[in-house]
C-alpha cells in the first residue's frame, strides 16, 4: 500500500514520537497510540458498518481527535471522508448528503438534533455518534474497547483514488464537492515540507474547521507526513492560541487576516514569547500592512502571504516576506498567466492564473461539466488575476469575474479594497462595479466599519487620493453592519452583495 497508511508506518517506526496534542480533552497521542486508534476505527468501519473502497463517510462535528482518527481510518480502507459544514442550515445538509451519498454519518452530540431532523429527508444507512448519549443508538464509546487494535487487511490504493471530498466555500453560489485524491494530498505535503523547510520538530495549532481545506492541508497533514505535532483545539480562540504558542512551543501557524488582528488585539499579545515561531502564513484575503508590520516589529515573526484553493494545493508559493506578493512557485507547481485569448501575459501585466501539478484535484464530485470548465488541457483555471514582477514574484490583483471596465480602464476590486482597508475606520471592504451611463461602470465601496466609527464618501475618496489613481476611486459608498463572509475562509460573498447593493447610489 503506497497511500493511505503513513500513520501506521510512523506508528511502527516511531511509536513514541508525539503526534497529536488534544487540548480539548487534555490527551496526548504518540504516533504509536494514534495508529492503534486508527486501526480500531478502521475495523469498526469495515466489520460493523460495511464501509469499503470508494464508499463515502460523512462527518458533522466540531474539531476533535476522533475526526482525525476517522480520516485516517477511512483512508486506510480506501473510503472517502466527506466533512460537512456545521454552520449550514438543515435543508443545506440535505444537498450535501444527497450529493455525497455516504455509507455512514459520524456526528457529535452538539449536532444530534440536526441529524435527527435529517432522517426523514435523506437516506442515512448508518449514524454513529462520537459521544456516549443514551438517546443515540450507535455511540462510539460504548463499543470502542471491544474493537481489535490489529491493522485491518491492506487495500491497494493508488494516487488517483479519492481521499477527501471538500465542499467549496460557495462565494459564488451553491457549493461543489472537490475531489482530493491520495496523490494530491501527498504532493501538497511534499511541496509544503520541501518549500517551507518543515521537519519533525515543527508544531502548529489546528484551529481551522475540518470541513475546510485549511483544516487538513495547510499544516495538519503535511505535519503528520513529516512526523510533526498538531495541537488540536475546538475552534479559533485568541487567548488559548497565544497560551499554546508559548506553552507548547508552536513553530508554524496559519490564519486569515482577521484572526491575526484578533491576536494583536488580545491583552496577552505583548507578553507572549514568540521566539520559537519560525513563520506564520496568512491566507483567505489580502494581508493588511499594519498586521504584517506589527508581527515583524513587535515579535520578529515572518508573516507570509499564502495563496491556494481547495482545488489546487492549497500551498502553491514559497512566500518571500514581501507584502503584496506570494513569491515563487513551490516545487512541482507549474504556473501560467494568460490573457483572455489564452496568450501568455507579459511581465507587469495582468492575466488569469493557471496552475498545474500533482497537487491538483481530480475535479468536482458528480459535476463533469464544472470539472471540464475548470480543468482544461491539464491546467486548472483559477479565475484569479495575477501579475508577475521583474523578479518573478507573483501578486494576486483580483478575481477575473470581479474586474469591471470604467471608461475603458480595467478596475481590479482587490487593489481598491486593500487601499480602503488601510483606512483606520474600516474593518472590511468590498468593491463592486455598478452601472453608469457615461463610464459604463464605476466603483461602489461596501464597507464594514470599526465599532463606533463613521465614514462618508468624501472622506474615503480624500483618503484614497494619494493611494490610487483617480479613475479607481469609488463613486458610491454603502456602509453595512457586517459583510457577508464564508464560514470557513472568511471570504466576502460578493454574489450576496451584488444582490443587495448593486445599485448606483449611496447607502
Amino acid at each position: 500500500m503506497i497511500y493511505g497508511d503513513w500513520i501506521g508506518r510512523w506508528g511502527r517506526s516511531f511509536p513514541d514520537k508525539e503526534a497529536l496534542v488534544d487540548e480539548i480533552k487534555g490527551r496526548r497521542y504518540t504516533y504509536g497510540r494514534l495508529s492503534r486508534q486508527v486501526n480500531r476505527l478502521a475495523n469498526y468501519l469495515s466489520r460493523d458498518l460495511g464501509v469499503g473502497f470508494g464508499d463515502r463517510v460523512a462527518c458533522l462535528s466540531l474539531n476533535r481527535a476522533e475526526y482525525i482518527t476517522l480520516f485516517f481510518a477511512a483512508s486506510r480502507l480506501g473510503a472517502i471522508l466527506a466533512p460537512l459544514n456545521f454552520r449550514l442550515a438543515r435543508e443545506e445538509f440535505v444537498y450535501y448528503l444527497e450529493d455525497s451519498a455516504p455509507r455512514a454519518l459520524f456526528f457529535d452530540q452538539a449536532h444530534q438534533e440536526t441529524v435527527d431532523g435529517l432522517k426523514s429527508k435523506v437516506d442515512l444507512p448508518n449514524r454513529v455518534c462520537f459521544d456516549d448519549d443514551d438517546a443515540v443508538g450507535a455511540a462510539l464509546p460504548r463499543i470502542w474497547d471491544g474493537l481489535p487494535v490489529e491493522a485491518p487487511p491492506e487495500v491497494e490504493i493508488g494516487a488517483g483514488d479519492p481521499q477527501l471530498i471538500i465542499y467549496t466555500s460557495g462565494t459564488t453560489g451553491l457549493a461543489k464537492g472537490v475531489i482530493l485524491t491520495h496523490g494530491m494530498i501527498a504532493a501538497n505535503s511534499i511541496n509544503t515540507i520541501l518549500g517551507w523547510d518543515m521537519h519533525s520538530e515543527d508544531k502548529t495549532v489546528l484551529h481551522a474547521a475540518m470541513f475546510y481545506t485549511a483544516g487538513w492541508n495547510v499544516f495538519t497533514l503535511p505535519l503528520f507526513h513529516c512526523r510533526g505535532v498538531n495541537i488540536l483545539i475546538e475552534s479559533f480562540d485568541p487567548a488559548l492560541i497565544l497560551d499554546l504558542i508559548e506553552k507548547e512551543g508552536v513553530t508554524v501557524f496559519f490564519g486569515v487576516p482577521t484572526m491575526y488582528q484578533m491576536l494583536i488585539d488580545s491583552p496577552r499579545f505583548q507578553q507572549v514569547d514568540f521566539s520559537r515561531v519560525r513563520f506564520m502564513v496568512s491566507g483567505g484575503a489580502p494581508l493588511p500592512r499594519d498586521i504584517f508590520e506589527t508581527f515583524k516589529a513587535e515579535k520578529s515573526v515572518h508573516l507570509w502571504e499564502g495563496y491556494g484553493l481547495t482545488e489546487v494545493g492549497p500551498n502553491n508559493f514559497l512566500a518571500n516576506g514581501k507584502l503584496g506578493t506570494l513569491g515563487h512557485p513551490m516545487p512541482n507547481v507549474d504556473v501560467r498567466l494568460v490573457d483572455p485569448e489564452g496568450r501568455e501575459a507579459p511581465v507587469g501585466q495582468e492575466g488569469e492564473l493557471l496552475l498545474r501539478g500533482p497537487h491538483m484535484c481530480a475535479g468536482y464530485w458528480n459535476k463533469p461539466e464544472s470539472t471540464a470548465e475548470a480543468i482544461r488541457d491539464g491546467w486548472f483555471h483559477t479565475g484569479d488575476l495575477g501579475r508577475l514582477d521583474e523578479d518573478g514574484h507573483m501578486a494576486i490583483v483580483g478575481r477575473k469575474k470581479d474586474m469591471f471596465i470604467s471608461g475603458g480602464a480595467n478596475i481590479y476590486p482587490a487593489e481598491v479594497e486593500r487601499a480602503i482597508e488601510a483606512h483606520p475606520s474600516v474593518l472590511g471592504a468590498a468593491v463592486l462595479g455598478v452601472p453608469d451611463p457615461k463610464w459604463g461602470e464605476v466603483g461602489k465601496a461596501v464597507v464594514e466599519l470599526q465599532p463606533g466609527a463613521s465614514l462618508t464618501l468624501d472622506q474615503l475618496r480624500e483618503f484614497l487620493g494619494d493611494r490610487l489613481g483617480r479613475f479607481k476611486l469609488p463613486r458610491y459608498l454603502a456602509v453595512v453592519d457586517r459583510l457577508p463572509r464564508t464560514a470557513a475562509a472568511g471570504k466576502v460573498q460578493k454574489f450576496m452583495l451584488k444582490d443587495r447593493h448593486g445599485r448606483a447610489d449611496n447607502e
